[in-house]
């Protein structure tokens, strides 16, 4: 998903590259709040049927399950910010609390797209003196396309 924010006077653009999430934290609460009670439930008729050795399986499955959709919803913090004024091109990657800033001279930089072969995405990178990021990794092929047009 990419958000375009332009300035006032034209000077300066910036662009927000955010991975398209799975499902939004709400409805991942509801899912796993449903699977913990089909669970619990299921283990009270264990229970009731005197199999109490199936009990710390099921409590594992629900801690299992948690930590997997909790996994997933951490994956959807990670987005980079890509900001482009008259002399710099300013590169943040955001994941949680963790920030990566990296800065260019816009005079020296140049964006390559990188075009692969066997069916592999190709990728979006700025090189400048030496020193090459990739931006838009997680990005479809068409999103990447259509960043490298507005960023070239």
């Amino acid at each position: 998903m990419i958000q375009i924010k332009k300035s006032d006077k034209g000077t300066s653009s910036e662009f927000i590259l955010r991975p398209n999430p799975s499902m939004p934290w709400r409805l991942i609460k509801k899912i796993y709040f449903f699977f913990f009670i089909f669970i619990l439930i299921i283990s009270l008729i264990l229970c009731y049927l005197g199999l109490y050795l199936a009990i710390p399986f099921y409590g594992i499955e629900v801690l299992l399950l948690g930590y997997a959709l909790y996994f997933t919803c951490l994956k959807s913090t990670f987005y980079q910010i890509i900001r482009i004024s008259s002399r710099l091109i300013e590169i943040k990657t955001v994941q949680g609390k963790k920030i990566i800033k990296e800065e260019f001279n816009r005079d020296w930089s140049k964006f390559r797209l990188v075009s692969t072969y066997f069916n592999r995405p190709s990728y979006i990178v700025i090189s400048s003196q030496g020193k090459n990021t990739r931006v838009g990794d997680f990005l479809c092929e068409s999103e990447r396309l259509e960043l490298f047009k507005k960023l070239s």
